[in-house]
This record gives structure tokens, C-alpha cells and sequence, in this order.
């Protein structure tokens, strides 16, 4: 292959990439909410998440109340859970269940809030307001939840925030003892 076959090669690649990368702009700009909703579904079901975020959060508001709106709704709060903002992700689950009580993706939504709130919960040596939160959160899941298959996770998880806070309050006694 010559310079020139590379160049040429290489010119024919970046104009594809360019012109996909342009449809999904205009796509962004347009007032289109039904081929956005479209685009929004296939790029959440080919797990290009950070793509269909930006979709998701310009029909999230058209959408409310329509039938549209609940799987809608559901994929949003997963999406932030995919790209782990566990701090958005626990609050647009937390939003869902609210919002739609009758629905069928009620206790995953609800098990994926309680579980969001878990990640956030950080090492023991910081501050642990998010532990307590989590704790909150996955006790009232077992409590609203009792048969459910993840009902153990979420006993493991509490088990496991329990001794965090443990550890916690023992390293802070020893180093009250130094002082």
C-alpha cells in the first residue's frame, strides 16, 4: 500500500466516523422527540449509555404522564446506575417508585435504589452519613420486600455496613485513647 492509498484510506474512515458523529448532533438539536425517544432506546439497549444520556434528559419532561413515560423513566435511573452516579441513579430510582407504584419494575427499582445508596457508602475512616443513609434504605427495602430473591443481598450488604460502622467507632475510641 502506498502513501497515497493511506491517505485516501485514512480520509474515507475519519468522513464515516465524522458523519455519524453528525447525525446523533443533529439529532441533539432537533425537536424531534420521537426519533429522539427511538434513538434513546437503541443506544440504552446497545449499552452506549453516555450517548443516550443526553437523549434521555431532553424527552424525560416531554414524556411525563404519557404511556411513554414509565420504561422511559425506568432506563433513565438505570442509566445513571450503568455509568455508576450513584448518587442520580438512587434518586431517580427513589423517583420511580414514587411515580409509579403499579408497575412491574417496581422492586427492581427499588432494590437499585437501596443498592446505589450502598455504593456511595465510602471507607470507614470517612465521614459515614451515606452509610447510615444506605442502611436506611436497604432495611426498608427487607422490610417492604420480604420474599423477594434479593432480600439476602440486601441482609449481606446491611451486615457488612454494620461492621464498617463498627470499625469505625472502634478506630475512633483508640484514637480518643491516644489523646
Amino acid at each position: 500500500m502506498n502513501w497515497k492509498d493511506l491517505k485516501f484510506a485514512s480520509v474515507l474512515i475519519l468522513s464515516i466516523l465524522l458523519s455519524g458523529c453528525s447525525e446523533y448532533q443533529k439529532l441533539l438539536r432537533s425537536d424531534d422527540t420521537a426519533a429522539k425517544y427511538t434513538m434513546a432506546d437503541s443506544l440504552y439497549k446497545a449499552k452506549k449509555y453516555k450517548k443516550a444520556l443526553p437523549l434521555m434528559e431532553q424527552i424525560v419532561p416531554i414524556y411525563r404522564g404519557k404511556p411513554q413515560a414509565e420504561p422511559l423513566m425506568y432506563r433513565y435511573a438505570n442509566t445513571f446506575y450503568n455509568l455508576e452516579d450513584y448518587y442520580l441513579a438512587g434518586y431517580q430510582f427513589e423517583r420511580f417508585v414514587v411515580s409509579y407504584p403499579k408497575s412491574d419494575s417496581l422492586e427492581m427499582a427499588a432494590y437499585k435504589s437501596a443498592k446505589s445508596y450502598y455504593e456511595l457508602s465510602p471507607r470507614y475512616s470517612l465521614d459515614q452519613k451515606d452509610t447510615y443513609i444506605a442502611l436506611e434504605k436497604l432495611q426498608g427495602f427487607v422490610d417492604n420486600y420480604p420474599e423477594s430473591e434479593y432480600r439476602t443481598g440486601c441482609n449481606d450488604m446491611v451486615q457488612e455496613l454494620k461492621v464498617k460502622l463498627e470499625k469505625k467507632d472502634i478506630e475512633t475510641a483508640k484514637q480518643y485513647r491516644r489523646i
